[in-house]
């Protein structure tokens, strides 16, 4: 089954990105304080526990809202997108790794426990990108000549709906900072007209004290 005209999917290399650039920073910033205040511990900690999150919640939505109709809808494609989808497996075990090395950070903050966590973040990096690549090169395309814009859609829904209201601009604050021109108007394009009106309060402003205190602890 195809659509009569590919749907627009370029989000998913965009928010693969980010994932990407959160764990690669996150483990720069640990490394970068062997003897972390407790605020800043409790601060570092949160923000890579949301960003495991998210790409928990990322798959969890691949797994029930993309990966099912493809294998149903192009089944001489079959083996290689479950193929593709059986990596998850792989960086799920990666995630529960750094999630526990975050948890022991969290609990004894020291030089030993900051650089098992920093290796955790990077590890999950190096488990995740062959796959993320795979998905772009081999999935995606798949999907925009097979499902519908709505049903594409639905997975960003799904994500979105599973970020905590008060993290909302925050993650979306952290999705755009690094986008060309071009993309920032392509992903500024699915928030909901409110939303684009009140950017600046909503997002702009919330992620760029986040992002302060994020790099310089202030």
């Amino acid at each position: 089954m195809s659509t009569s005209q590919p749907i627009d999917v370029r989000d998913m290399a965009i928010v693969h990105r980010m994932f990407s650039n959160v764990y690669s920073e996150s483990a720069r910033l640990v490394r970068a304080e062997p003897a972390p205040s407790p605020d800043r511990v409790a601060f570092l900690a949160d923000h890579i526990d949301f960003g495991i999150a998210a790409l928990h919640h990322h798959h969890e939505g691949e797994d029930e809202l993309l990966y099912p109709k493809l294998i149903e809808r192009v089944p001489e494609q079959a083996v290689m997108t479950e193929q593709v989808e059986k990596e998850h497996l792989l960086i799920k075990a990666a995630l529960e790794d750094a999630s526990a090395a975050c948890a022991a950070w969290r609990q004894r903050p020291s030089p030993e426990t900051g650089e098992s966590l920093a290796a955790a973040l990077e590890h999950l990096n190096a488990v995740a990108q062959p796959h993320l690549d795979d998905e772009e090169e081999k999935v995606v395309p798949l999907a925009a000549s097979t499902l519908t814009q709505q049903e594409w859609d639905a997975m960003g829904k799904y994500a979105v709906a599973r970020i905590p209201r008060n993290k909302r601009g925050v993650a979306f604050g952290m999705i755009l900072e690094p986008l060309s021109e071009d993309d920032r108007a392509f992903m500024m394009r699915t928030l909901p007209a409110p939303v684009r009106m009140l950017y600046p309060l909503l997002i702009e402003r919330p992620w760029k004290k986040y992002a302060v205190t994020l790099r310089s602890g202030t």
